[in-house]
């Protein structure tokens, strides 16, 4: 049970370290990392300006995982079946809004 926290604390603190290039715009239009929409992919402002907004939820996502992992460990009151849905939850919900904040900054940018 011990794997399935280390799990996505791990994963929280890889979307952090990612996020941070991003956030600086440091990164450039490429096809392997970074907010790739048809939008961010043809204007070279439109990248930077999403793919800085959206790194900072990608960072805070990144926070709210590791946060929660380590919580729900110390919380020896919840069943480990209830935390790990908890857990993944909040990974997969929180990756929906990254998704629609995505695609809303890039039309935003893009007018």
């Amino acid at each position: 049970m011990l794997s399935s926290y280390i799990t996505f604390f791990i994963t929280g603190f890889l979307f952090i370290v990612l996020s941070i290039p991003l956030i600086f715009k440091k990164i450039k239009i490429n096809n392997w990392y970074g907010i790739r929409l048809p939008q961010t992919m043809l204007n070279e402002k439109v990248w930077y300006e999403v793919n800085s907004k959206v790194g900072k939820y990608i960072f805070i996502l990144g926070l709210i995982i590791c946060l929660l992992s380590v919580l729900l460990y110390f919380y020896p009151f919840i069943d480990e079946v209830y935390t790990i849905f908890i857990l993944l939850s909040a990974l997969i919900m929180g990756s929906v809004i990254l998704i629609i904040l995505s695609i809303k900054y890039s039309n935003k940018y893009n007018d």
